[in-house]
């Protein structure tokens, strides 16, 4: 009887082992995934947010990617348009949050592949946006590179996939 209690609380201590050790020290795929998820949650603005806050969200989003950073973006709507560096980044953000009355982003099937290096990675998802308060909503597949700056994970590319039609 007191081997199988000994046993039952040694099992309970290794797996709040394990769990632990997992939420203090996350694999660098669930890290990649985690600025991906924060990504997504910064580029939400709602109509009652201020103006103040919408630049808040810029500038919080553009902490998101390298200083030399490109977002390739190919849609039906406004062609192929390249923004290249943190300022043209924080000018299309600004301008963006300024004009839009809501704006709600999601990225869904994400995928994240972490080089043998262990400094890079690629992100493959699907966003779904929409804008205002309509119930019509954009699906775009993405694909993100991310490299380990400094110990941060930064976006370093994010673009459109083309997909067939």
């Amino acid at each position: 009887m007191k081997n199988g209690v000994r046993l039952v609380l040694l099992a309970l201590a290794a797996g709040l082992a394990f769990w632990l050790w997992t939420v203090l020290f996350p694999s660098p795929e669930k890290l990649v995934l985690r600025k991906i998820s924060q990504l997504a949650a910064t580029a939400c603005i709602s109509a009652k947010d201020s103006s103040l806050a919408r630049a808040g969200k810029a500038t919080s989003l553009v902490g998101d990617f390298a200083n030399d950073a490109e977002i390739v973006i190919t849609a039906t709507e406004i062609g192929s348009r390249t923004l290249s560096g943190r300022d043209e980044i924080r000018e299309a953000a600004l301008g963006g949050f300024a004009t839009l009355s809501a704006l709600n982003v999601q990225f869904m099937d994400t995928v994240a592949r972490v080089g043998a290096d262990q400094q890079t990675a690629q992100v493959t998802c699907t966003a779904r946006v929409n804008d205002g308060d309509s119930k019509d909503f954009g699906i775009q597949e993405m694909r993100f590179r991310l490299k380990k700056i400094d110990g941060t994970w930064l976006i370093t590319r994010a673009e459109t996939v083309k997909t067939l039609q």
